[in-house]
């Protein structure tokens, strides 16, 4: 099997695009719990292996678009259940980020700041646009997981991580490929094939909550998920998932270690090492 980089430089001269190794590897993005902004130059070339410049891209449960924003096709969809996260990108491809008049750094929101923005989205209240619920409650929490806990200036390390959240996304909207072609849908991964028509020939990306790990904002069917990739499979469409696991008939076709920061919370730090694998159905 080729190895990764080389995979890479194939594609890279077949296609004629560009893409900036350092950039992939440095930007820091928008904060989002379980990111995959540290693979990304490692996932690309096997998410892009067979496309051409009218294939097209689907990154099926979006988040912080740390994947779709790096892909240099220009026909992209990115699904989003979080209707908060969903307005932000939203409104940032519409308006603009600069607009948004979002906090960029810890003065402009304080912990109780994000205290009252957390309880008006508890209450549904609807006293704060979507675009800025959906960067607080992500963006500027602990570990990015949503509405985790204010991201509290670190004195001993002089680190502001509001202000850290506001660049990384400045940072990561400013090289967003083809943004303005990029569809972005509210919607659930189901959506797809279904509401949303979809070509044989595309390629969905799936980034699920993984199986027994913290919960998300909704509980997720797995058992479902799984069913579904082999539905879209068996149409010819290549669908990669990500996760730790998966079931018998799927293959691995990428890993590689990392920390699991999911449970970094207020109260301490706790990380553990696991193994990041992309799976694809195997029939």
């Amino acid at each position: 099997m080729l190895s990764g980089m080389l995979k890479m430089l194939i594609y890279l001269v077949i296609s004629e695009k560009c893409i900036n190794f350092a950039q992939l590897n440095n930007n820091k993005n928008m904060r989002y719990s379980g990111s995959k902004r540290k693979f990304i130059k490692e996932l690309l070339p096997i998410l892009l292996e067979d496309t051409t410049d009218e294939t097209l891209f689907i990154d099926a449960f979006g988040g912080g678009m740390n994947v779709v924003c790096n892909v240099p096709l220009r026909k992209k969809y990115a699904v989003e259940i979080n209707r908060y996260v969903h307005a932000l990108w939203k409104c940032i491809k519409e308006k603009g980020l600069s607009s948004l008049n979002l906090p960029k750094n810890s003065d402009e929101l304080t912990q109780e700041m994000y205290n009252v923005i957390k309880e008006s989205y508890l209450n549904n209240d609807k006293r704060y646009p979507e675009y800025l619920i959906g960067f607080v409650g992500a963006c500027c929490s602990y570990g990015g997981a949503w509405f985790n806990g204010y991201a509290k200036f670190n004195v001993k390390k002089n680190e502001d991580h509001i202000k850290e959240a506001y660049s990384g996304l400045k940072k990561q909207v400013d090289n967003f490929k083809n943004i303005e072609s990029t569809l972005f849908f509210l919607d659930t991964y189901r959506s797809l094939g279904d509401k949303i028509y979809i070509p044989n020939d595309c390629v969905i990306y799936c980034d699920p909550p993984y199986f027994e790990t913290k919960k998300y904002e909704s509980d997720f069917d797995h058992i479902a998920f799984w069913e579904w990739v082999r539905m879209m499979s068996r149409r010819g469409i290549k669908v990669y998932v990500s996760e730790y696991t998966a079931p018998d008939d799927f293959k691995c076709v990428w890993s590689a270690k990392k920390h699991d920061g999911m449970g970094t919370t207020k109260t301490g730090r706790k990380q553990t090492v696991k193994t990041e694998k992309l799976f694809i159905y195997a029939g």
